[in-house]
């Protein structure tokens, strides 16, 4: 009988921790699908705003960009521009959107940085046309343009964050570049390398970033470029889902086009890898996250929302 006790008592010790386990460690860290939707029948490369209350997405041709509202669905052409160079860059609100047109002049390509107001739709030159293309962010209230030796500051009228540091991430000649106020630091956290596809954690404290020469890996590391971490994998795309997920593509191709493509998560210390079940999408690509748990994603052409949680 004593006996007995013992193992009831045991198991309901047991049972008693596992109630009280936070709910993360109970999911084993992983995170979970809650809805897949598809928001757009065409369009590609789309981004969404931090808040993830809506996504800009461009035409087949990479041109324009066109507003969807995520929770009514609403369409709205934002920005009629052609020939648009890498991503747009929102303000911290998402009132404001910057991005980068290119144009030929005398057969020479210059680049030209511009603003639209998301509320009034109206279209703002920022800088010069450039020969280089610089890069840019949005930081308290301020636009900021690396432009290599100087750092060019325009105020903005748009939502205003009070930010600690004015970081502007860039590869410049291959090399990882952060800009801290005016100061150009060449990071290189891998040494001498072909870095791409960098982005700045929004805590403003990590970078995560695909190296070339280290076997194509993804790799994550402070914002000073040291405690490097690879990650194990190559997650192309990497995109921050708030501070705690890293969300990108593992794409694999036959050296001429992409083959297949996979939605995959990873913690910024290497663990709880997963790859992200998409029902029907066969090779999702070009990934966008918010703070909130949306992922929005291009297949074939089509843009799909994704929904996460712990």
């Amino acid at each position: 009988m004593v006996k007995y006790l013992s193992y009831f008592f045991f198991f309901c010790i047991l049972l008693l921790l596992l109630l009280t386990l936070p709910s993360h460690a109970q999911s084993n860290g992983q995170l979970k699908v809650l809805e897949v939707q598809e928001i757009s029948e065409t369009g590609v490369q789309p981004q969404i705003s931090p808040n993830g209350k809506y996504v800009l997405v461009r035409d087949a041709e990479e041109a324009g960009l066109t507003r969807i509202d995520v929770e009514t669905g609403k369409r709205e052409l934002l920005v009629s521009e052609r020939n648009l160079a890498g991503d747009v860059v929102f303000s911290d609100g998402g009132s404001m959107v910057a991005f980068c047109t290119v144009g030929l002049e005398n057969q020479l390509r210059y680049f030209t940085i511009k603003a639209v107001d998301v509320k009034t739709g109206v279209v703002k030159t920022l800088d010069a046309p450039s020969r280089e293309r610089f890069a840019f962010r949005f930081a308290g209230g301020k636009m900021k343009i690396a432009k290599r030796t100087t750092v060019r500051t325009q105020r903005l009228l748009t939502d205003i964050r009070v930010v600690e540091h004015e970081y502007i991430l860039a590869t410049e000649d291959d090399d990882l570049v952060l800009y801290d106020g005016n100061i150009r630091k060449v990071l290189n956290p891998n040494g001498k390398n072909i870095y791409l596809w960098q982005s700045l954690s929004p805590d403003e404290t990590k970078i995560v970033y695909v190296a070339i020469n280290d076997g194509c890996h993804t790799f994550v590391c402070d914002v000073d470029g040291k405690n490097v971490v690879d990650l194990g994998h190559y997650i192309g795309a990497p995109t921050w889902l708030g501070n705690e997920w890293i969300v990108g593509q593992q794409d694999e191709d036959d050296g001429h086009r992409m083959t297949a493509s996979h939605l995959v998560a990873i913690k910024p210390d290497g663990k709880d890898f997963q790859m992200l079940v998409t029902p029907e999408q066969k090779m999702p690509i070009n990934p966008s996250a918010s703070k909130d748990g949306k992922i929005v994603f291009e297949n074939e052409g089509r843009i799909f929302l994704l929904k996460v949680g712990n």
